[in-house]
């Protein structure tokens, strides 16, 4: 049956999805504040799962792009662009979308569309193309089965006369993010924007999308929350839900963020350190892509392995928002490192976390977490 989120069930998405974006996905407190907007206006998104449609039933995706330090800085974060790139996409099909499904599982990029789907009145399918978030467009599974193109770019403003609406023709999603990385740096973007594209159908997407990461991030926002008003540190819960997939990296404090925006991305170095162990950083084009421990020859953890942060109270957090918790009084964090989603280990997208991750330090090729857990610690 199709079910009717109530707001409860989306801030637990939104705490959900910021554990298991991988750092990435927009700052918790802009999807809150995003939230609070949808509460004030009575939106409430409708989830449906794959087998309630007919596999004939038109899906695009909507989401944020561009910096998430820059898109914190909108006054009114997302509630434009997104509906407007959706009706864009329609002017340019010539059809109507008829429900919209997340491009990635994070913050901001799993509530994006569920605030456009309830504007348009459309559904939105219990999925999405990655399970985490990913820097790139080349990094989603729908690429397999989906067109990037037409491919629509819009900044967010509530002017219509600075609106600003690019339709791209582009046959790749690396020449999609070329292209978009460039626009969205001008000053009428301000370094972040909302997209929409990869039109299909729910037959079609069905074959490669990661079936069931809504429904799994409210679970993990709701688990967090148990953990937290029991005052218990939340590995042991996190362990049990997540099972062999997830092993803690590190636990320690921050003690450096190196942080500057290019071309659209957050472009990061994170040091973590913790009494009697080696310390560790942490690299990351918007969302963590490579955790290395200063004693080992090799990295604990790439991508496209998430790399999640949360607190030993059990509140999860994201890149955009480091800051908070550099300091004498900041708590002790966990860096957990969760086996990516069976979807993303083809060879195109494994190729695209390569080409991320080659700049900021790894030539080699992926491993699964698995392997350099054996590695570094014999088990």
């Amino acid at each position: 049956m199709p079910t009717v989120l109530s707001f409860e069930d989306l801030d637990n998405l939104i705490e959900g999805a910021a554990f298991m974006g991988s750092g990435g996905g927009g700052p918790l407190p802009l999807a809150r504040s995003l939230l609070a907007t949808m509460k004030q206006q009575g939106m409430q998104p409708t989830l449906v799962e794959w087998g309630e449609l007919p596999a004939n039933f038109r899906v695009a995706t909507t989401a944020g792009i561009g910096s998430p330090n820059a898109a914190e800085t909108v006054q009114s974060p997302f509630t434009i662009a997104p509906k407007r790139m959706i009706e864009a996409l329609e002017n340019a099909l010539g059809y109507s979308i008829e429900c919209l499904i997340p491009g990635e599982t994070g913050p901001m990029n799993s509530l994006i569309p569920m605030m456009a789907a309830a504007q348009l009145g459309k559904p939105v399918l219990n999925g999405d193309g990655a399970g985490r978030a990913m820097s790139t467009l080349a990094m989603s599974t729908f690429n397999a089965v989906a067109s990037i193109q037409p491919y629509l770019l819009g900044n967010e403003t509530e002017t219509p006369n600075d609106q600003v609406t690019a339709s791209l023709t582009v046959h790749t999603p690396e020449q999609a993010d070329a292209l978009t990385r460039g626009i969205v740096s001008e000053a009428s973007f301000g370094s972040s924007g909302a997209f929409a594209t990869w039109p299909s159908t729910v037959g079609q997407l069905g074959k490669v999308a990661v079936q069931g990461s809504v429904s799994q991030a409210i679970s993990v926002g709701r688990l967090l929350k148990q953990v937290r008003a029991q005052g218990a540190d939340p590995l042991p819960a996190l362990q049990s839900y997540f099972g062999q997939k997830m092993h803690c990296l590190y636990t320690g404090t921050l003690t450096q963020v190196d942080s500057h925006t290019a071309q659209g991305f957050d472009i990061t170095q994170i040091r973590m350190a913790s009494e009697g162990l080696p310390g560790l950083t942490l690299y990351a084009l918007n969302e963590s892509m490579m955790a290395w421990r200063d004693d080992l020859p090799h990295p604990l953890a790439v991508g496209p392995d998430s790399l999640c942060w949360v607190t030993e109270t059990g509140m999860p957090f994201t890149n955009a928002t480091l800051d908070d918790y550099m300091g004498a009084s900041a708590p002790k964090l966990h860096l957990i490192g969760l086996s990516a989603v069976p979807q993303l280990l083809t060879s195109d997208i494994l190729s695209a976390y390569r080409a991320a991750l080659t700049p900021l330090g790894y030539p080699g090729p992926y491993q699964p977490l698995s392997y350099w857990k054996e590695v570094a610690y014999g088990y």
